[in-house]
């Protein structure tokens, strides 16, 4: 490796722009363009990637959520989908998912080892725990205290319990897919907290989780491509 090419590389560590950590389980390993020892700077795809944006450490992304449900209310059926981006596992424990009205939930294991993320591992947290009641969702940790807006713009926040920003995504009904009954998902090719700023790499999902739940998402596995 020449010392330019180790050069770039470190830049581009610091940017957040090296490719994902593989994928697991069958899951699709997020890429970018690469040509020889360069890497192509990929056109932005909206102009909303034009604009600066916090620092995000990126080790956890946000990958899919579900605000506005139909089967069952949003007390019930609210989820977020993390997935672990890197190639080890990830404990959770302490960290704090919030939005900037001030509300938020710091993730507590009681000890046990629920909240370790393995490597390439995707994490449910959701409202209601129970598939029963919930539409059928199997969740990997239960929070509380935070809902998703259904009509104004709001925050999905995943920060350390240092307090370092993991990863943000801000929505809202203008510049994001919005049809109750449907999660908006991130494109599994740009699996990245860069990329998930950019309100044109989310789509909405297609596939009924539960064949008795008329509404769509992939809680837990991987994203329907985004058409």
């Amino acid at each position: 490796m020449t010392l330019a090419h180790s050069t770039r590389i470190a830049l581009f560590a610091a940017l957040g722009l090296v490719a994902a950590a593989p994928a697991f389980a069958g899951q699709h390993a997020p890429a970018l363009p690469f040509t020889g020892d360069a890497l192509v700077a990929p056109p932005f795809q909206s102009s909303w990637l034009a604009l600066a944006s916090l620092p995000q450490s990126g080790q956890v992304v946000i990958t899919e959520f579900m605000k506005d449900p139909t089967s069952v209310s949003d007390a019930h059926g609210e989820w977020i989908e993390i997935w672990n981006a890197l190639s080890w596992r990830c404990n959770l424990d302490g960290w704090t998912l919030s939005d900037d009205a001030g509300n938020s939930h710091t993730f507590n294991a009681g000890g046990t080892t629920a909240l370790i993320m393995r490597p390439g591992q995707r994490f449910v947290l959701a409202l209601d725990g129970n598939p029963a009641s919930n539409g059928g969702v199997t969740v990997n940790y239960v929070y509380s205290g935070i809902s998703l807006s259904n009509s104004a713009a709001d925050q999905i926040i995943l920060s350390k319990a240092d307090g370092t920003l993991v990863d943000r995504v801000e929505f809202d009904n203008v510049n994001y897919p919005h049809t109750p009954g449907h999660s908006i998902q991130l494109n599994e090719n740009f699996r990245t907290v860069y990329y998930n700023d950019d309100p044109g790499e989310w789509c909405h999902s297609q596939t009924n989780w539960d064949p008795t739940n008329p509404d769509t998402g992939t809680p837990g596995l991987i994203n329907d491509p985004c058409q």
